[in-house]
């Protein structure tokens, strides 16, 4: 039998059990002076460039975060509308005000909207996002901003005119420019192997000559688009991946 003091503390128990869970830091992404990257998930963990900072809650609506590398010490707070302000402090007496972007999935625009060479796109929880990006040539991922490690075919992937992610990979991606690849990068005047001479190849049987592969792009899970050196010119080629050719039209004459 309970005595009366043993009632109460359980009593006491079932009430805690039942209280409602503790509010964490809001999801957002942010930019501060210096160009300091910051990203938070949904009740932390929170991000400075990609590393994961020393997360300390005062209470629902206000948290700090200190990142060790870089000496960026975060203020963040929340109104009661539930808008989020950030502020840092850094090396050398650094300090600002940094701009708190929407909630979400974003990707960086050029001032005309059309997608620039660099987008910063972002899954959460297994959701599969699209970021718009002008994805012809070599597209790389620079600077990955997730715990969660971000795989080429796997949670990350390029469309014609859009990169996507899925299952948690956030990222920044970025177009590389010919001066800025190094041996490895170019196909130019290199066999290509795999499934990437399988697919060459066929264009070839299209072009009725053997090209150089410059660049190849999944265009879908079906149809890929490469870039071939010709000897009368550069050439845009979309071929299915079982090798039909469904069009080869130039891009730059010699």
């Amino acid at each position: 039998m309970k005595t009366s003091r043993q009632s109460a503390a359980f009593g006491a128990l079932s009430l805690i059990a039942c209280l409602p869970a503790v509010a964490g830091v809001p999801f957002f992404n942010a930019s501060c002076p210096g160009g300091v990257s910051v990203h938070a998930d949904d009740g932390g963990p929170v991000f400075v460039d990609g590393r994961e900072t020393e997360l300390k809650r005062f209470n629902d609506d206000y948290f700090e975060a200190r990142d060790a590398t870089s000496g960026v010490a975060l203020s963040i707070s929340r109104n009661p509308s539930g808008e989020v302000r950030l502020s840092y402090t850094g090396r050398g007496g650094a300090n600002g005000v940094c701009t708190v972007g929407a909630a979400g999935p974003r990707a960086s625009a050029s001032d005309s909207g059309r997608a620039t060479d660099e987008v910063t796109c972002e899954s959460q929880g297994r959701e599969q996002t699209e970021c718009e990006m002008d994805t012809r040539g070599e597209v790389r991922l620079v600077r990955q901003l997730s715990r969660t490690r971000c795989e080429q075919g796997e949670n990350w992937g390029l469309n014609r005119h859009s990169v996507w992610v899925k299952d948690g990979c956030r990222a920044v991606f970025a177009k590389v420019s010919d001066d800025r690849r190094g041996p490895r990068d170019s196909y130019r005047g290199a066999p290509a192997a795999g499934a990437d001479l399988t697919l060459l190849g066929a264009c070839n049987v299209r072009a009725g000559a053997q090209g150089a592969l410059v660049t190849r792009v999944p265009v879908n899970a079906e149809v890929t688009e490469l870039i071939v050196d010709y000897p009368d010119g550069r050439f845009l080629c979309m071929v299915r991946n079982d090798g039909q050719v469904q069009s080869l039209s130039p891009i730059r004459r010699k």
